[in-house]
């Protein structure tokens, strides 16, 4: 990487950086050029030597901001940036030495390479002209630099605002004519250099022309840069840049140029609509800046390898959004102000954020914001069932698709290149720790705690590490080189993998507490016995479990029998028992393998099925056959011991059971199917090793570890804390790793504790992760307000104490606790935390108070007197509802301004009463008007706040007081007309 030492800007499209490049600078020469490109991805482009410091190592350029690689070095690069690479130098030096009066003509970002070329030459000991030209005053640079090797200096000017009026060509045609050079010098774009040539060759003055735009590699590899020069064919990057300008086919040149102007033209659109969307995303913090009517309705599709091809194949079926289609689906989110989607997602991701930097193709920026939840986003965006989750909580989903999330956390983790945290030196020194089961739980639990500065050892049972990312997901799905690289990175950031060690049996959990030195251990072993139905036949030896099916496959090579050791015999016929994901996983297994006919028998219908439906139609566009509402009830087995069939029911739907789920009943009518191997895919129960080698730990009634999950994932022994699916179950990687995150924050805070027991939900949310590098400073600051606590404070901040925040947007008033990514509620605005303010003195701020009072006790009248006239009982009780409302915000005003509240008797401004008083409005007689009064009440004291505030000075406390009060209404206009939507809807209120 080579790193910008300095940066200016010279003119509006104009600037200049200067870079340190020892070895370039060392080697540099008057007429050199370097090829720079920014970062992985971006283009390479040629800039010609504006300056060189061997003593310092650096190479200085001047560049004109004309295209989107350009512009993007003049708009986001700044002093202390580095770019990816820096060649140089590069083509061939201009030959310098005393030829009597050389004149230099240079235009645009061309005036900055005459100049070491003017320096030289002078120094050579040559009478020196320079011409300059630009097209106004404002973009005038170098003058200064370049007077002093100069006997003339000549700036030219389009509209005359500074120097001599017109082109660079007119006056080096004023020049030969009253002082004709021996060489003329010409470096700018191809039009000018082409007319500086054009004036010369009538007088046979020899001219040099530069024509290093032309390049693409720098190298000569390419033949891009070929110009015809003297009827020969050269090449810029090797035979020039510089060329006698009379011989130069500047024609030829110009119509060559043109050839990427469309591909170019669309590029500048792109960056400009990324300048854009930074700008109201980054700078403004603009939200909610699309409409849904303005998206596309669908979801980009994802590309995919065509059935026919991928049921022979354990290729991977999806093949990845390109970056085309990545942000065409990016565009899709309108970043709500207040997004649900993060609620959606079990590790929390910050959904909206990762997505603004992939608007702008910040890549690596949207990478490290899933980081920030989630080490593995090239996982969980291929198996997490995103459309039940985040998703489903998106707010476009109510009129049109929803953004298709997982998709862009999958193309964010292929693509981004990862910052890799090696924890070589640990921040601080917590203790040791065992985590059991390399899976999902195990591997996030592992990765935060060695950020947090464990020690940690993670025992894996088999041979390899992935648990049931490597044996229970099929490549197709999941390629191996995923889980490879997702798992180096953990291994990389510290974390020592023991595997072949079987817990419960090559150690147990006791003796790594005791003999093995661990402070703790977390449990992520999963449920991994398979479950069976029972039915007759079921012993055969051509009955399969899922697990030893997939296992024989994806972890042991059984496909590839007999170039692998592991045999796997597949039948013709093939039956799979279930329709969940992994039974979709068995039967598309089985058609790679190469089974004729496969099966699937399920007792509920397609609707019931718990497959995500992108794997229900990948298996059916794939030919498995489905036998829906069928449940076994037998395994045919022939005398030879070999299956032979399975007989099935045939069922129907009856009433749901305790889940909510129609329940399946036998309608009495039987049939039989031929085929020579079945596989049970009905979820697994909990693997007995772990649990019975561990006395004392507690465990349901279907045998799995009682932890509190959800909280700490701790167990009912001290040090020792489970999660994933040994917790709850089969269920999904993204829950088995929000729980092997939430564990690896209890037992740090466990251990910053001295492991006092049990800890408790509180103690892992206060733990402070100590920041990157620090020696011993812990960094903490308050869990709630945020705001620092020192380092040799044991309390919180805060502790007992009414927490008051301010949005900086809205000025929403709110108290009691942090909002979640310190968001407004309200608006989305950022909040700042503030003292408990003193009771209201000023006599302008005791006049807002009292108008809201008068406000409140003008309102709760009105709904009492209304509540006493209204003869329907339920339009009785609603009034009264809104009458304890009103008692309610006075009450808040008491509390949040230290106020005695005034009595129905102060009510004396006649003003602000007749919002509420007698007689204005008459009693509303059904539910909806008394909704739509309420709302317009709300709103008439909101515009009455609003109204007041403008006679105060900006900044005065008064003014400060009535925008508070006048969100507060606002907020109360807003909560009622939710209370009466659902009102409308039939849904239970809130109030």
């Amino acid at each position: 990487m080579h790193p910008i030492l300095r940066r200016d800007l010279l003119g509006p499209q104009t600037f200049l950086w200067e870079m340190l490049a020892p070895d370039v600078a060392r080697a540099a020469r008057p007429g050199h050029f370097v090829m720079l490109r920014l970062h992985e991805g971006g283009e390479r482009i040629p800039l010609t030597v504006a300056d060189m410091d061997p003593d310092k190592g650096t190479i200085t350029m001047v560049i004109q901001a004309l295209g989107k690689t350009t512009r993007k070095m003049m708009n986001d690069y700044e002093e202390g940036d580095s770019v990816a690479d820096f060649v140089g130098p590069l083509g061939m030096q201009q030959h310098v030495s005393k030829v009597g009066h050389v004149a230099l003509v240079g235009g645009g970002a061309g005036i900055a390479p005459i100049f070491p070329q003017l320096r030289a030459f002078k120094e050579a000991g040559n009478r020196t002209t320079g011409i300059i030209g630009f097209r106004s005053r404002s973009q005038v640079f170098w003058e200064d630099k370049l007077g002093p090797f100069c006997d003339e200096l000549v700036v030219c000017t389009d509209d005359g605002s500074q120097g001599r009026k017109g082109l660079v060509t007119e006056a080096l045609y004023d020049l030969v004519r009253r002082d004709r050079p021996d060489l003329v010098v010409a470096i700018g774009p191809l039009p000018m250099m082409r007319a500086c040539a054009d004036v010369t060759r009538p007088l046979g003055i020899r001219t040099m022309v530069s024509l290093n735009t032309i390049m693409v590699d720098g190298t000569g590899m390419c033949g891009s840069c070929r110009a015809t020069v003297g009827g020969e064919i050269k090449f810029a990057c090797v035979d020039g840049p510089d060329f006698d300008g009379h011989l130069v086919d500047f024609g030829e040149l110009l119509s060559r140029q043109k050839r990427f102007k469309a591909q170019e033209s669309r590029a500048s659109d792109d960056y400009a609509h990324i300048c854009k969307v930074e700008r109201q995303l980054f700078r403004e913090e603009k939200r909610n800046y699309k409409k849904i009517k303005e998206l596309q309705p669908r979801q980009t599709p994802m590309p995919e390898r065509p059935a026919a091809a991928r049921a022979r194949t354990f290729e991977e079926v999806n093949l990845g959004y390109s970056l085309a289609d990545a942000l065409l689906e990016a565009e899709r989110c309108i970043q709500c102000a207040k997004p649900t989607c993060i609620a959606g997602c079990p590790v929390a991701i910050d959904i909206p954020r990762f997505i603004r930097h992939l608007l702008v193709r910040d890549l690596d920026g949207a990478l490290e914001v899933i980081h920030e939840a989630s080490l593995f986003p090239s996982i969980c965006g291929r198996v997490c069932p995103q459309e039940i989750q985040c998703e489903a909580q998106c707010i476009i989903g109510k009129k049109v698709e929803p953004v298709a999330i997982g998709r862009l956390e999958r193309f964010v983790g292929d693509h981004a290149r990862a910052r890799r945290v090696r924890a070589s030196a640990p921040p601080r020194s917590l203790g040791k720790v065992a985590i059991c089961g390399s899976g999902p739980s195990g591997l996030a639990a592992a990765a935060d705690l060695v950020r947090h500065g464990a020690e940690v050892t993670l025992f894996e049972a088999l041979h390899v590490a992935g648990g049931v990312l490597r044996y229970g997901i099929p490549a197709f799905r999941l390629p191996r080189e995923i889980i490879d690289r997702e798992v180096k990175a953990v291994e990389e950031m510290g974390v020592r993998f023991e595997t072949n060690k079987v817990i419960g049996k090559t150690f147990t959990v006791p003796q790594l507490l005791s003999e093995k030195g661990f402070d703790a251990v977390f449990l992520g072993v999963g449920a991994g016995a398979p479950a069976f139905l029972g039915i007759p036949g079921e012993s055969a030896g051509q009955v399969y479990s899922a697990n030893e099916f997939l296992t024989r496959v994806n972890l042991m090579g059984g496909d590839r029998f007999p170039y692998r050791d592991t045999p796997l015999t597949v039948g013709k016929s093939v039956v799979v028992i279930g329709a969940g994901n992994t039974a979709m996983d068995c039967l598309r297994v089985a058609k790679r393998l190469g089974a004729p006919a496969v099966r699937c028998v399920y007792r509920r219908s397609d609707a019931e099925a718990p497959a995500r439906a992108e794997e229900l139609r990948h298996a059916k566009e794939e030919g498995i056959e489905f036998f829906f509402l069928h449940a076994p009830a037998a395994i045919l087995v022939g005398e030879d011991e070999y299956v032979r069939g399975i007989r099935l029911q045939k069922m129907a739907l009856g009433e749901p059971d305790a889940k909510g789920r129609r329940k399946p009943v036998p309608t009495g009518e039987v049939i039989d199917l031929d085929c020579d191997m079945v596989i049970y895919a009905l979820g697994t129960k909990a693997n007995p090793i772990v649990t019975r080698a561990t006395p004392g730990l507690g465990l349901d009634a279907r045998g799995n570890i009682v932890a509190d999950d959800g909280g700490t994932q701790a167990t009912t022994l001290p040090g020792v804390f489970a999660g994933g699916d040994i917790v709850t179950g089969g269920a999904t990687v993204i829950l088995a790793m929000g729980a092997g995150r939430r564990a690896a924050r209890a037992i740090a805070a466990y251990l910053e504790s001295g492991k006092k027991w049990p800890v408790t939900r509180e103690q892992a949310e206060a733990f402070v992760p100590a920041a990157p590098h620090d020696t011993g400073s812990k960094a903490r600051t308050c869990p709630k307000c945020r705001r620092p606590v020192e380092a040799d404070e044991e309390y919180v901040c805060c502790a007992g104490a009414s927490i008051r925040w301010r949005c900086e947007g809205c000025a929403k008033v709110s108290e009691g606790f942090a909002f979640p990514h310190g968001m407004c509620p309200r608006c989305g605005g950022r909040l700042q935390a503030e003292e408990e303010p003193a009771a209201v003195a000023g006599t302008g701020e005791m006049e807002a108070i009292r108008g809201a009072f008068e406000i409140e006790l003008g309102g709760m009248a009105f709904y009492v007197r209304a509540a006493e006239e209204a003869k329907d009982a339920d339009l009785k009780k609603l009034f009264q509802r809104f009458s304890a409302m009103e008692r309610e915000h006075m009450a808040l005003l008491t509390s949040r301004y230290h106020i005695e509240p005034f009595g129905p008797g102060t009510v004396t401004h006649i003003d602000q009463t007749a919002i509420y008083g007698p007689g204005i409005l008459s009693v509303p007689d059904d539910a909806a008007s008394v909704f739509r009064t309420a709302i317009a009440f709300e709103q008439r004291a909101a515009d009455f706040f609003t109204a007041r505030e403008t006679r105060f000075p900006e900044g005065s406390a008064a003014r400060k007081l009535y925008r508070e009060l006048a969100e507060e209404e606002r907020e109360h206009v807003d909560m009622l007309r939710t209370e009466y939507a659902r009102f409308r809807q039939g849904k239970p209120g809130l109030l």
